[in-house]
């Protein structure tokens, strides 16, 4: 099973608009019992003295998907330059009516 663990540390970190004092740890583990055992050694071994922890929330997580950010970021790139071509015929048409009267 895998658990995600959203642990914030005590400060805001190097920069409160960032999230420095902020990460998830990702745990695979046969249980919440073995998660929260792996937890804790991995607060022990890295967040005491001054990274010590304000919070920590443990997930589990049933079903992991890989969203495909290739199509993603294609979908996003092909919209930008269809909004960009809409404006160029808007004002080419815009052009062409002002030009269509001028010399009717």
């Amino acid at each position: 099973m895998i658990y995600k663990a959203y642990i914030k540390q005590n400060a805001e970190g190097c920069d409160y608009t960032i999230g420095c004092a902020q990460t998830v740890i990702t745990i695979d583990a046969t249980d919440i019992d073995d998660a929260t055992e792996q937890l804790y050694d991995i607060i022990q071994e890295n967040y005491t003295g001054e990274r010590e922890l304000e919070s920590c929330e443990i997930y589990e997580i049933n079903n992991v998907i890989n969203y495909n950010l290739k199509d993603c970021y294609s979908r996003i790139s092909n919209k930008e330059k269809n909004d960009k071509q809409k404006r160029i015929d808007e004002l080419e048409r815009i052009e062409f009516e002002r030009l269509r009267e001028k010399f009717k």
